[in-house]
């Protein structure tokens, strides 16, 4: 993925519109809530007067930016807001939408954070989003890691069944890259059955020494992982806080991103 370029906007003249901004909050909280939320939930969660919710909400009720369910007294985001959305993501592109939310991902933790694809035995590093901290990774765009012992490589893996998993690394060499490298097939099967279960993979100080990461894949519309995404930082950093917020910022990136690459 290459890095965008950085664009100035012109400044604007007057402060931005309030009510503008608030309906635009509207929009993206129903957009995490597919079944749609009541009056006094939206206000509430946006912090606003419920009068200028419920203003808010008829004005884009009357754009059809939403709709209404008179039996749950919810509302949610409208046909209408499918149509523009379709259309525009026509102009958008799978990479831009990743390096989108790993830039959220960056700013939520501070932390390093990765893009990866599966080739062959490896993973390949095609994206990263540097920490602004003094202590960073030392990973490049274009390096080249084993699946088994990298967070990324068994978010992959752990997409397949064991027998296929077996098949993909037939004749892999488990190389300790450091003395806590997973060993052997049945360890890592191991492994991935515990990234199954709890939806993310770890690994700690496998890769590189004093660092530590969690990662997800995205899968794409066929259920094969076509990216992974993983955050890396030192092992001093990683207490429980803040390895918990990287794993919450990770899983609700992959979900988003996998709404996009399904839609496709």
């Amino acid at each position: 993925m290459a890095e965008t370029a950085n664009v100035s906007l012109p400044r604007a003249a007057t402060p931005a519109n309030r009510s503008l901004a608030r309906g635009l909050d509207i929009l993206a909280l129903l957009s995490e809530t597919p079944r749609g939320l009541a009056l006094h939930e939206i206000a509430r969660a946006l912090r606003l007067p419920k009068s200028s919710a419920f203003n808010l909400i008829h004005t884009l009720l009357e754009k059809q930016f939403l709709r209404y369910d008179a039996d749950t007294a919810h509302y949610a985001l409208s046909l209408r807001m499918f149509e523009l959305g379709a259309s525009a993501r026509l102009h958008i592109s799978a990479e831009s939408v990743i390096r989108r939310y790993m830039r959220e991902i960056s700013t939520a933790c501070n932390e390093t954070v990765h893009c990866g694809v599966l080739d062959g035995m490896d993973v390949v590093y095609v994206d990263k989003v540097e920490s602004t901290r003094s202590i960073r990774m030392s990973s490049r765009i274009g390096m080249r890691l084993p699946l088994y012992c990298t967070a990324m490589g068994r978010a992959m893996l752990a997409t397949l069944p064991d027998d296929a998993v077996r098949a993909r690394l037939a004749g892999q060499r488990f190389q300790s890259l450091t003395p806590r490298t997973i060993s052997d097939m049945d360890a890592l099967l191991r492994e991935l059955a515990a990234v199954r279960a709890q939806g993310y993979a770890s690994e700690s100080e496998e890769t590189n020494e004093n660092v530590c990461c969690v990662g997800v894949a995205i899968r794409g519309r066929d259920g094969d992982a076509q990216y992974a995404i993983s955050v890396s930082m030192p092992t001093f950093r990683a207490e429980e806080a803040p390895r918990t917020l990287a794993i919450q910022q990770l899983l609700r990136a992959q979900r988003k991103i996998e709404q996009f690459l399904r839609t496709d």
